[in-house]
């Protein structure tokens, strides 16, 4: 008998357990057939970091699936889900004996069903991103080395899942997500500037996240780096938008750090647009830089793309109660 975390559990997984300084290795070929479905055999599976402290960012109870089960149960600790459809090969990881963990590409199919578009979206973004939810942390994530997956390998995966419940979905999510988000706030910027009208955003062609760019000699020694990192890159318009947030850019020194990089990217002809989390949270200010990026990457924008239309709000409420909430699924 297995025990088999569901899609909420199994993202705690992830988020709480695995190394920010690992790449996840290739997931099992079999696939977990007797499940556990009742309490006391889910005890007696449960592993010791299974704990309070990860249960509670799902609201206190572990989630778990029952593949083949005939019904779902809840009770105060534990949620029961069943599934009785077909599962794709690389769709779980074997943690431990008789414990198994859904792989990111099982848990972003999962996600169809259970989040919006927007929260979809941002889902795959923390997965193929550089930082992953940890509500225990003072700014709600934690920085990640390497992400869990890629935008690339997510499609293969979803390939795989053709015909699957949430599969089409997922598949048109997927075209919005971007690799190597450094942070919440990153892909609220990237979401909110380069989603289609239809969803809320501007319809901005998507940036490179996180884009890596070799200094010339004068501009190593302003930066006092070889290399630099861009938050929001357009290597085709010679363009960065940084994102300042309180918690990485508040002290004297990560201040001089800051301008000496803009200094150094602006003496090799990129233009630095800088953006506070005020100016991302007023609408008016935003739309100044919404316009600037549109000038400079040749995006047309009606009259009417602009303003506190209904889908925007909509698009901006979403993202930050999914950020707020730290990526609750369930």
């Amino acid at each position: 008998m297995d025990l088999v975390l569901d899609i909420a559990s199994s993202a705690e997984f992830w988020r709480q357990h695995y190394p920010a300084n690992r790449t996840p290795r290739a997931p099992e070929v079999c696939v977990p057939r007797e499940c556990a479905s009742r309490k006391q055999d889910v005890m007696m599976l449960l592993p010791d970091w299974i704990d309070g402290s990860f249960v509670n960012p799902t609201g206190g109870v572990l989630h778990v699936l029952d593949i083949g089960g005939q019904q779902g149960r809840q009770t105060k600790s534990l949620v029961v889900h069943k599934w009785n459809g077909a599962i794709p090969e690389g769709s779980f990881y074997k943690l431990e004996e008789s414990v198994y963990v859904q792989s990111p590409g099982y848990m972003f199919l999962n996600a169809a069903s259970v989040l919006d578009f927007p929260g979809l979206v941002a889902f795959g973004d923390e997965l193929c991103g550089l930082y992953s939810f940890d509500a225990r942390e003072e700014r709600g994530f934690k920085k990640r080395i390497h992400s869990l997956t890629s935008k690339e390998k997510l499609e293969k995966y979803l390939l795989l899942a053709n015909g699957l419940r949430g599969q089409m979905l997922a598949m048109r999510a997927l075209q919005h997500v971007v690799d190597n988000s450094a942070s919440p706030m990153e892909t609220f910027d990237e979401m909110t500037m380069c989603l289609p009208y239809r969803y809320g955003g501007y319809g901005i062609v998507q940036p490179e996240m996180n884009m890596s760019v070799t200094l010339t000699k004068k501009a190593a020694q302003i930066a006092k780096r070889r290399k630099c990192f861009l938050d929001m890159g357009y290597s085709d318009f010679n363009l960065d938008i940084e994102h300042h947030g309180k918690y990485d850019h508040s002290s004297a020194e990560d201040i001089a750090s800051d301008r000496a990089r803009v200094n150094a990217l602006r003496e090799m002809g990129i233009e630095v647009i800088e953006l506070s989390a005020e100016q991302v949270n007023d609408l008016f200010a935003y739309e100044y830089i919404i316009e600037r990026v549109a000038r400079i990457t040749g995006k047309r924008l009606p009259k009417n793309a602009l303003g506190a239309t209904s889908k925007r709000i909509a698009l901006r409420n979403s993202i930050r109660e999914w950020n707020m909430s730290s990526g609750k699924i369930r």
